[in-house]
């Protein structure tokens, strides 16, 4: 079998400066190569359990993908009718896309301005020019001296030019005055999308963009910066598998959707001129800084039933037994790198394939999210109390009351071997799977219990069996239950606690950044976040888009 994924405790992040290093900027497809016998299997998704259900448990939340960012995952996702999307631009008109649509507001305002310049763009720093080269990364020996870092936004509009038509309104008399403009849009119909999972929308060399570059590309060396051949190549990709798809739904600080055609399924409802950023109150950082709350309000849930995922649709690089590990030593994220081209082939067939099987049903699933939100519900918070605790006498209450619900006293079971079967098979005691993915996941699933409930069995063994246990037997279980959460890397053990109004609990995420900040994510105001903005190496470097 394949090395076990590296997921990693350092690394990277949304509210990061994205990437520094880019793609060949020559396109390299995949080359041919022969067919392969390949295909999911139930021992690799055991192998990759712990990953498969943190990807479902963070799936459609800011919080988990943005600490997980290199998505693995593809889901289908519909956004029902009657649901508002968002589109900032410089042109009053609707594009005909491929273009981004944002579900938040404060998002799609980044992008309501006009055209800019090479070097005279207004206000706080921004990306760099679409036609630009990012700049080196800063020098591997200074990683822990780097700064927090804002977020570019990687599909800014690029310049008008006579060659350039994807644009919306590229006709320079559309606005000759110059303003940003707000589109509000509302479905019509419900739009059928391929959901990505982790921060596919970042623009990095550090696996973010696999899953669209390498694995639905076929694409070895395709350009970081390519936001617009990236939107025209998934949507061709998509279109021609015939499942109705209107496009691809991403995250970066913030969910987006690629829509390839702004004329299926959408309404114009709203297009509203941005007042000047001189008339603006919440200019420059406060606005900024309001992004990002409006982002963090989806940590845990986009809200509102605005995106409905289709979790039998499930297809995942982790169903299969390919090499998953970073070839830069990052000891963190999962790659596609390393997998082959006829691998790579084979997971894009199958996606496919899943999105013509599940064209027309009715979205027959096993809500897979809300199951393992129940595990991690229940565990949590009693694991990271337990892990703690001082007393030989708490850690035995602690545990039978995670376990007597479990054990038939009325039955000799030597070693509890009926009870664990119990445990770890509460949660999918009655689910029926509908599809091969259901059972993959399921087989995952029930591996994490399994590891969950043997652990705090063998806690009990040692607590509560033993009529000697003292301090070195709470040391042992202690340690038992660390090994397991490091094992689990449940995202809620990084939450912030209590933050006030004026600040946002802040996933400082820069590849050569600030690690232990990213390891426990802080309460951070405008003052302390906009400071690493303005320092940053990143912006002062940039091609004209230095501070002003």
């Amino acid at each position: 079998m394949a090395p076990r994924t590296r997921i990693a405790r350092v690394g990277v992040v949304w509210l990061a400066a994205f990437a520094t290093l880019s793609y060949a900027s020559a396109s390299t497809p995949v080359t041919d190569i022969e067919d392969v016998d390949f295909g999911p299997s139930e021992a690799a998704a055991r192998h990759n359990a712990f990953e498969i259900c943190n990807a479902i448990h963070s799936a459609m939340r800011q919080w988990g993908l943005s600490l997980n960012h290199n998505g693995m995952s593809l889901f289908l996702a519909t956004i029902p009718a009657g649901v508002t999307l968002h589109h900032g631009t410089h042109s009053p008109t609707p594009p005909p896309g491929p273009e981004w649509l944002a579900l938040e507001i404060e998002h799609a305002e980044q992008f309501a301005h006009p055209r800019w310049r090479r070097g005279d763009r207004p206000g706080p720093p921004g990306p760099p020019p679409p036609d630009s080269e990012p700049p080196p990364p800063p020098s591997p020996v200074a990683q822990d001296q780097q700064p927090l870092h804002f977020p570019p936004q990687p599909h800014q509009p690029p310049p008008r030019s006579p060659n350039n038509n994807n644009d919306n309104n590229t006709n320079p008399d559309s606005d000759p005055h110059g303003h940003g403009y707000l589109h509000t849009y509302l479905t019509t119909t419900p739009l059928h999308l391929l959901y990505l999972d982790g921060t596919s929308a970042g623009n990095t060399d550090m696996g973010t963009l696999d899953t669209q570059d390498l694995l639905l590309r076929l694409n070895r060396s395709a350009s970081l910066w390519d936001e617009r051949g990236r939107a025209q190549a998934l949507c061709d990709t998509v279109s021609s598998w015939g499942g109705g798809l209107h496009g691809v739904l991403r995250m970066e600080a913030g969910f987006e959707v690629i829509q390839c055609d702004f004329s299926r399924g959408l309404e114009l409802v709203a297009a509203s001129r941005r007042p000047e950023e001189s008339d603006c109150l919440a200019a420059g950082e406060v606005r900024m800084f309001e992004y990002i709350k409006a982002v963090a309000r989806r940590y845990h849930d986009i809200g509102g039933g605005r995106v409905v995922v289709d979790w039998g649709s499930m297809v995942s690089a982790f169903f299969y037994e390919v090499d998953l590990g970073n070839p830069n030593g990052t000891v963190g994220m999962p790659r596609l790198v390393g997998v082959s081209d006829g691998e790579l082939r084979a997971i894009r067939q199958r996606v496919e394939d899943v999105v013509k099987g599940r064209r027309g049903e009715g979205r027959r699933a096993v809500n897979w999210q809300g199951l393992v939100d129940m595990v991690v519900a229940r565990y949590a918070d009693r694991l990271r109390y337990m892990a703690g605790v001082d007393s030989v006498e708490v850690m035995q209450a602690e545990v039978n009351g995670l376990l007597n619900t479990h054990i038939d006293s009325a039955v000799d079971d030597q070693g509890y071997k009926a009870a664990l079967k119990r445990c770890s098979g509460f949660y999918t005691l009655g689910v029926t799977p509908q599809t091969q993915e259901d059972s993959l996941v399921m087989a995952a699933v029930e591996t994490v219990t399994h590891s969950i409930c043997s652990t705090l069995f063998e806690v009990r063994k040692v607590v509560w069996e033993n009529p000697d246990a003292n301090g070195g037997s709470l040391e042992l279980a202690k340690r038992e239950l660390r090994d397991l959460m490091d094992k689990l890397r449940w995202t809620r053990w990084k939450e912030c606690a209590g933050c006030g109004f004026d600040e946002v609990c802040f996933i400082p995420v820069w590849p050569y950044g600030d690690k232990a900040a990213h390891e426990q994510p802080s309460c951070r105001n405008t003052t302390s976040l906009t400071k690493g903005w303005r320092d940053s190496r990143y912006w002062q470097s940039g091609p004209g888009m230095g501070p002003k």
